[in-house]
């Protein structure tokens, strides 16, 4: 009995010491679902919007949040929005759609979690309002915001969407509880970036805040 005890422990270590690899193997997978997902939905929206005619009066940041609206209209739970790159700790990661809801422990969202970053589906997509606030894992699953307590004023953000490039700047970053949803109400940044803190806990979130510093429309937005 000993030795089948000492077996099942073993085997147990075992599982819980590989957790960190499988579940990085397992976002890895999803993340190419998603690109595959991602090139079509890019291609599709490129060619509507290539379609509809374009009102050269209409100022870009008004064309903007209209093309927003439009695409989010076709969006549901897990899929792709747009890819989010963080030059300075090596991040390039496609964001999935969100589930409704509200807060910063986004119970409803951990299986999409599981392959990459979250839009909090309660603030608006890029151009469209403020802030776009996006969720992420720190230490499992590829971990893709492990680094973002590295960031630091003045670090540059984009994120990618078939209808226009969208550069950041981070411009603080703070650490709150996660019941504190004042910051997905902040209307004073354009981004909002929220993880767990300190590492291996989920006591509280950190939250990285930026603000807009440029639009580039996509060519099929700019038809």
């Amino acid at each position: 009995m000993l030795r089948l005890l000492a077996d099942v422990l073993l085997i147990a270590g075992g599982l819980v010491l590989a957790y960190p690899f499988w579940s990085a193997g397992y976002a890895q997978v999803q993340q190419g679902r998603l690109d595959e997902a991602y090139r079509q939905q890019e291609a599709s929206f490129a060619q509507a919007s290539a379609a509809a005619p374009r009102d050269r009066t209409v100022p870009k940041k008004e064309v903007v949040r209209r093309l927003a609206v439009r695409y989010e209209r076709g969006l549901e739970a897990g899929d792709p929005v747009g890819r989010l790159k963080i030059p300075a700790i090596g991040l390039n990661r496609l964001v999935q759609q969100g589930k409704d809801g509200q807060g910063l422990d986004p119970r409803q969202d951990i299986p999409l979690l599981r392959a990459g970053p979250v839009h909090y589906a309660a603030t608006p997509l890029p151009g469209e309002g403020e802030p776009f606030g996006i969720a992420g894992h720190r230490t499992t699953y590829g971990a893709p915001f492990n680094r973002l307590d590295d960031l630091e004023p003045g670090d540059v953000l984009y994120v990618d969407t078939p209808y226009a490039r969208f550069r950041y700047e981070v411009a603080r970053t703070r650490v709150v509880l996660p019941t504190d949803v004042s910051v997905l109400a902040d209307r004073g940044y354009a981004l909002v970036l929220t993880t767990c803190t300190p590492l291996y806990s989920a006591s509280h979130r950190l939250i990285v805040f930026a603000r807009l510093d440029s639009i580039r429309l996509a060519d099929s937005g700019s038809r």
